[in-house]
């Protein structure tokens, strides 16, 4: 998930774990950019990092998945963080969480070459717009867990979906001037025009 997942675990298994876990997404998007993102196999993927399919299996269901989808573990990560906020708002919440997000994906070298696959392979579009919608629902459930409840109500799922789009587009600043602000500044602009856009609502 974050850049810095690695020293967060706890134990040599757990940091293997990640680091496997890595590896195989790594050389995942290389075959796919080289080869194209159905011409590849689990078993070339697999050879590149000298594991077995099994290993490949324990940590992503499907060749899909190695792509883009978020691993279970970053997943809970999120829930996690999420839960801890101390904002007293879901909405403020989950744009603090969403923030920190966005500052880690924007440095991470492999959330890039995901950039770099969906610039070449557009139809690959949907399968992330899947994972952005995994991510607004564990934001959602997050914040209701947060309230002492597994189920998230209308203001959690209001506060999950706005939170994601504020990253969406801040996100999307970040890459047409990637050599301007740093995505942190680029993403509290766009809080602030969302406050303002917001503060519009009709009664």
């Amino acid at each position: 998930m974050l850049t810095g997942q690695e020293e967060r675990c706890h134990g040599l298994r757990e940091r293997k774990k990640v680091r496997t876990r890595q590896a195989l997404r790594a050389a995942a998007l290389e075959r796919a950019r080289t080869q194209g993102p159905d011409a590849f196999t689990v078993e070339e993927i697999c050879a590149d990092v000298d594991v077995a399919p099994r290993t490949f299996f324990n940590h992503f269901p499907s060749k899909d998945a190695v792509l883009f989808d978020w691993d279970a573990a970053s997943l809970a990560e999120l829930a996690t963080e999420v839960r801890a906020r101390p904002e007293s708002s879901p909405l403020g919440a989950a744009t603090a969480v969403l923030a920190e997000v966005a500052e880690a994906l924007t440095t991470s070298p492999t959330w890039h070459g995901q950039m770099e696959l969906l610039r070449t392979h557009p139809e690959l579009r949907p399968r992330i717009a899947h994972v952005g919608r995994t991510v607004e629902q564990t934001v959602a459930v997050g914040l209701a867990e947060r309230e002492g409840t597994d189920t998230p109500t209308t203001a959690h799922r209001l506060a999950a979906a706005a939170a994601m789009a504020i990253m969406q587009v801040a996100v999307g600043g970040w890459l047409a001037a990637p050599e301007g602000p740093a995505a942190r500044q680029v993403y509290g602009d766009v809080l602030a025009a969302a406050r303002e856009s917001f503060s519009a609502l009709p009664d």
